[in-house]
């Protein structure tokens, strides 16, 4: 059902449209989508070349922002009425770090008074608040686990008699100046960030279901500049980790070898590459494009298969591997591991995963929560990240809707304290945790300290 003729069966005005935005080493995509009787329906869909990022990191502004100009135009081309405005962006990049951190809440009389679902969610707002090294950011908190009076470990320890409650959990963070980066990027579009989300964990919600988070899983997105790995337990992510190698070092090693270009390299290994040598067939050469009266060259299919199993045996599944083991869930892991990303479409990937990792694997296609209609060239684990951080921007207005209904009549961002400081009216009372912040949003401060510099240019 397109979105023209959905909104005429609503009597209450236009369905509320979310808008994901992934800037990802090769492409940038845009997603507009909503939910319908409680799966997603996609509206639109833009993508563009990423020309300005390397690594999931930004090097030119000026080339990020034209692609997403464009990804924005054609997904706004695809919809009546339109104008994207507000987006949930994803962030990863070699700069994010993640260390685990220990807090402690001592409570009055806890043997005789049972542990709250406040105190545990204040635990958590406690440490957005933390101090990090200088130049750096908290992304987000992820609980791992707790232990009660120095006894008994749980994960879910509401519910439960004890005094002390020691908290385990991973701190994400991440550099500001990239962060910036990406506020600048999506600013100078004539866009909104309403909230940065870290890409694992939005490929997760694309791809997983819940019984696999239940019973442990691991996720790899293999993109084109870096390869993200998070892990659930009973149902929560409890360890994420971003390996700053992706699918276009690849690429790059055939055209270095080959003497080629990278679009042309990137077109041999989709059609002729395998991630195991003994799968490729030996006696099978394929001609090197030439220019001018270059001699024909050649090269053997097995030869190519050598260069790709070294990248992503040793640089992408060794380190995966190792980042599992030191986890500590690397025996909890019943569902399995779950491949996605543009990565996960090489051929026999799957198979060498399962080898190295000694897990069971499946391919994912990002189709948790939606509904069948997925434009054909969306169902494909590139866009991962892409669906999930839709997926997000949903999920997380269903979670304010209900925490502040009168402020949820359009998805427009809520003013920054600048802003309403500027209109001449402040808030008296912060709401929520983490000085005002709500739980989830990290870039606080440096969105209001951006978004004066920005305001001219708007």
């Amino acid at each position: 059902m397109g979105l023209k003729k959905e909104m005429e069966t609503q009597e209450n005005g236009q369905p509320k449209l979310m808008v994901g935005l992934d800037i990802g080493t090769t492409k940038i995509a845009v997603i507009v989508g909503y939910e319908s009787d409680g799966k997603i329906d996609i509206v639109g869909y833009g993508k563009a070349e990423s020309l300005g990022v390397q690594h999931g990191l930004i090097y030119n502004v000026t080339k990020t922002t034209d692609g997403i100009n464009t990804a924005k135009e054609q997904a706004e081309a695809r919809i009546d009425n339109f104008m994207v405005e507000d987006v949930f962006v994803g962030i990863a990049g070699r700069h994010i770090k993640s260390i685990e951190y220990k807090h402690v809440l001592t409570r009055l009389n806890g043997k005789d008074r049972i542990i709250q679902q406040d105190e545990i969610d204040q635990m958590l707002k406690d440490l957005y608040s933390i101090s990090v090294p200088d130049g750096e950011q908290i992304i987000t908190v992820i609980p791992q686990r707790y232990v009660i009076d120095h006894s008994r470990q749980t994960y879910e320890p509401v519910g439960e008699l004890g005094e002390i409650i020691e908290g385990y959990y991973q701190l994400v963070t991440g550099n500001e100046r990239e962060i910036n980066k990406i506020l600048m990027c999506v600013g100078n579009a004539q866009l909104k960030t309403k909230d940065i989300i870290l890409e694992p964990i939005a490929s997760g919600l694309s791809c997983l279901s819940d019984e696999e988070k239940k019973r442990g899983v691991a996720l790899i997105d293999i993109g084109g500049g870096t390869t993200d790995l998070i892990i659930y337990y009973e149902g929560n992510p409890v360890f994420t980790k971003v390996i700053p190698i992706g699918g276009s070092i690849i690429t790059k090693d055939i055209a270095q070898i080959c003497s080629i270009t990278e679009e042309l390299a990137e077109d041999i290994k989709k059609k002729h590459g395998t991630c195991i040598v003994a799968n490729s067939n030996s006696d099978h050469f394929i001609s090197l494009p030439q220019f001018h009266a270059a001699p024909v060259r050649q090269i053997n299919e097995a030869h190519l298969a050598t260069i790709i199993n070294y990248r992503v045996q040793n640089d992408i599944l060794n380190k995966v591997k190792e980042e599992i083991e030191n986890s500590g869930y690397a025996n909890k892991l019943l569902a399995g591991v779950v491949l996605t990303g543009g990565g996960s479409t090489l051929r026999h990937i799957k198979e060498l995963c399962a080898y190295t990792l000694q897990k069971s694997v499946r391919i994912g296609n990002p189709e948790m929560g939606f509904l069948h209609n997925i434009p054909a060239e969306l169902k494909n684990p590139m866009y991962a990240t892409s669906l999930g951080l839709l997926k997000y921007g949903i999920l997380q207005n269903k979670i304010d809707e209900e925490e502040n209904p009168e402020e949820q009549e359009s998805i427009t961002p809520k003013k920054t304290e600048t802003e309403k400081k500027k209109a001449g009216k402040t808030d008296s009372k912060p709401k929520g945790g983490n000085n005002g912040k709500r739980k989830g949003s990290f870039f606080g401060d440096i969105q209001k300290w951006f978004e004066d510099i920005i305001e001219p240019m708007e």
